[in-house]
């Protein structure tokens, strides 16, 4: 009915008195609408953007404490499932050779065990599902302590065939199975959790530029307020997206500087050096029997090494050093401020020297050394990518003289370096 009034109204205009009266109404009833409805637009749109940058933010945090969870839980099952494995492995030699030595792997392994039983019901038995996960996990620990201790007990009263008897039976395999399937439980679980979080802050980050991008289109021309709090959002999410990257800046394994941070910190180094006329020296070192460890004692040995060379590398550098892991069993350390070679040779020294001490059982002692090669910024590169390169060709350089020694890069011939043989 209304359509038809309006279609008869344009056909047959409406007297003087009408028309006056419909202008007097427009500017009483028309402003008041477009107040109310640009103040819902604005409510709504204040509304949107302050729920989607708040659940950013929280997306952002849950996805960082559970990348940090996840690294933590990770790195603490690890060592106790390898705990448990070097308690069996020292009453498995004790059995088999009646050597006193084997039982210290086995009782420092059991001790680790029970330690990080405590560090993990602390830390991570928060959840129902969590709880009986890592319960499933401490029960089977128990009974496999229990038959470490048994077997051992009556080896030293002298009854080694029914010690040997309890080993053949294999259900001390069967549990070390059941704990390695439950360490992988619990990993695959923290994983997943990670993977979903990570997954749902992509897809909003993905889409969220566009969302608030639309938003300040409609509106940003009205209210500049509406624009200044867009603003604000994204730069939020862009200082997200800098912690999230900060975290690929250490390596995850033995929490030193990784490649990406050495390339960081390289060139205000070289900067620095230019400026104050002193040298930036650069020692590349490489692990020498390291594949041999990995092929006879396992990954997880091999793990172990590093975080032990960290350790020790660690120790001898000054606090103004920089110590790097760059990659595999690949070392760089960053000596700026040095006055002469002498210096350089002796830290390179001690590195070499630090694989004297013997490494956890069974790798020892004797089976790992380093190969050191040097090189001197501004002497032999111009750039941070040249320094590295020429450290090196000086580290292949020890390694083809015969390893366990010093080189240091030759500028005036690119394939050829002074090597300096390890002090004795």
């Amino acid at each position: 009915m209304n359509e038809s009034i309006k279609k008869s109204e344009k056909k047959f205009p409406a007297s003087s008195e009408r028309k006056g009266r419909r202008l007097h109404l427009w500017p009483s009833l028309e402003p008041e609408r477009v107040f109310l409805l640009a103040g819902l637009l604005l409510s709504i749109f204040l509304g949107a953007a302050a729920v989607h940058s708040y659940n950013s933010t929280r997306l952002v945090r849950k996805t960082i404490i559970l990348a940090q969870h996840y690294e933590q839980e990770e790195t603490l099952v690890s060592r106790y499932l390898l705990a448990m494995e070097d308690a069996e492995t020292g009453q498995r030699g004790y059995l088999l050779t009646g050597d006193d030595a084997f039982l210290a792997p086995y009782i420092l392994g059991v001790k680790r065990s029970l330690i990080l039983e405590n560090v993990m019901q602390q830390s991570f038995a928060g959840s129902l599902a969590g709880r009986e996960n890592f319960n499933a996990l401490f029960r089977v620990s128990a009974r496999k302590r229990a038959e470490l201790a048994q077997t051992i007990e009556l080896y030293k009263k002298g009854q080694r065939s029914e010690a040997l008897d309890i080993l053949k039976k294999g259900s001390g395999k069967i549990m070390m199975d059941q704990i390695r399937l439950r360490v992988q439980t619990l990993e695959d679980r923290e994983k997943n959790n990670l993977l979903t979080a990570r997954a749902a802050l992509s897809r909003r980050l993905r889409y969220a530029e566009r969302d608030l991008l639309a938003a300040g289109i409609a509106l940003g021309g009205l209210f500049w307020l509406l624009w200044r709090l867009l603003s604000l959002s994204m730069e939020k999410k862009r200082r997200s997206r800098e912690i999230l990257e900060q975290e690929t800046q250490v390596d995850r394994l033995t929490g030193l500087p990784n490649r990406k941070r050495l390339f960081e910190y390289l060139p205000e180094a070289c900067r620095r050096s230019k400026e104050e006329g002193q040298t930036l020296a650069v020692l590349f070192i490489d692990l020498d029997g390291f594949k041999l460890v990995n092929d006879r004692h396992g990954h997880a040995a091999g793990d172990r090494v590093l975080m032990e060379v960290s350790h020790r590398f660690s120790a001898l550098v000054r606090s103004e050093d920089l110590l790097a892991r760059l990659g595999g069993d690949e070392f760089v350390i960053c000596l700026p401020g040095q006055e002469s070679e002498e210096g350089v040779v002796a830290l390179a020294h001690r590195l070499i020297a630090s694989f004297d001490e013997p490494f956890f059982s069974p790798v020892g002692k004797g089976v790992l050394s380093c190969s050191v090669g040097v090189a001197l910024f501004p002497r032999d590169a111009n750039s941070p990518a040249e320094l590295v390169a020429a450290a090196d060709m000086a580290m292949y350089q020890s390694k083809n003289a015969g390893k366990r020694r010093v080189s240091f890069y030759n500028p005036g011939d690119r394939g050829a370096m002074s090597s300096l043989p390890r002090s004795s």
